[in-house]
């Protein structure tokens, strides 16, 4: 194995797989990262955010990497993904309810391949872990739906990897770019004590900081529009606490300021700020941090591109390490890490 054996082999966890792109290698990574903790002698358990593990792409009708479990894998998927029910030991079904039918819980028998849809909601995707455990899953693994970064989400997972390749960007700079900014987003430092406190004890969406005075945002999101947020900050806010999604409207306003507050988000899979902005507020050297740390274990890339024309393996590999260095960056298939 190339990377994180030590890591995941220490204790049982939850890790979340996020792509950043449809065909970055999601589902080979999620595959490798089963057979480190099959080799730990851990019990798993399987589900998804949405749907996942599809033989055909559900948009490019390319043919895809299949999601493959060993005897004894716990799985929780829609029942309607469930083709021959002999290969399996059906262990309950949930109340949990998708597009494709009900949540069930079964353990494989056999090696089998298997099709992965679970709750789309990411509080009911950290209810079903409940399940999984209860069944015996020691660790367990989460398949995050298609450039779906809130699948991240610290509350439902411990730990994430994020798989990213060639269909990012056909721009070896750009993918570059996309995918360090993406990182900073998923590993913002922890917040100091004193705001959480506030966060613990306020309820709003909104939160600011001036002198030392907490007044809470009276709004029923924190997607605010740019005049907003404009009178939310006003001027001499020492910080600002957003309980919700990030937007480019908040980064925008941010930038029009003489002097940015300290930033603090609910974690880093909730920014939805473009690359563009995000370079923006890293120059202006905008202070962000996290009231729940996002534990990024490392990388995997895909210089392939389905139909096109990718990256040279080593290339890639070369350059995204160096510019996400300390972060462990594997090419799964090449077997090659940075």
């Amino acid at each position: 194995m190339l990377a994180w054996q030590e890591t995941l082999r220490k204790q049982s966890q939850v890790i979340t797989v996020v792509g950043m792109a449809k065909n970055v290698g999601k589902t080979v990574t999620l595959n490798y990262v089963q057979s480190i903790l099959q080799g730990a002698g851990y019990t798993l358990g399987l589900t998804s955010i949405g749907r996942d593990g599809e033989t055909l792409d559900a948009l490019t009708n390319l043919e895809k990497p299949q999601i493959v479990v060993q005897p004894g894998t716990i799985v929780a998927t829609a029942e309607k993904m469930i083709a021959d029910d002999k290969f399996w030991d059906y262990l309950q079904a949930t109340d949990f309810v998708t597009p494709l039918g009900k949540v069930i819980l079964l353990r494989a028998k056999s090696v089998n391949k298997v099709v992965l849809a679970g709750p789309s909601k990411n509080s009911e995707v950290k209810d079903l872990l409940a399940y999984l455990t209860t069944w015996g899953a020691q660790s367990i693994l989460i398949d995050g739906a298609f450039d779906r970064q809130s699948s991240a989400d610290p509350m439902v997972s411990s730990q994430v990897i994020l798989a990213c390749g060639a269909t990012v960007s056909c721009d070896l700079n750009e993918l570059i770019l996309l995918t360090k900014s993406r990182v900073e987003q998923l590993t913002l430092p922890a917040c100091d004590c004193f705001y959480k406190t506030i966060a613990e004890q306020k309820q709003a969406k909104v939160i600011t900081v001036r002198s030392g005075t907490v007044s809470e945002v009276s709004c029923h999101t924190s997607l605010l529009q740019q005049s907003e947020w404009r009178e939310a900050l006003g001027s001499g806010c020492d910080a600002v606490l957003i309980k919700g999604a990030v937007s480019d409207s908040f980064a925008q306003s941010v930038l029009l300021l003489d002097d940015s507050p300290l930033i603090i988000v609910q974690d880093g899979s909730k920014i939805f700020v473009t690359a563009a902005l995000w370079r923006q507020l890293r120059a202006r050297q905008v202070k962000l941090s996290a009231l729940q740390p996002i534990d990024l274990l490392g990388i995997t890339i895909n210089p392939t591109y389905p139909g096109g024309i990718g990256y040279d393996a080593e290339v890639l590999l070369q350059e995204m390490g160096r510019a996400l260095a300390p972060l462990p960056v594997i090419d799964i298939m090449g077997e090659a890490k940075y």
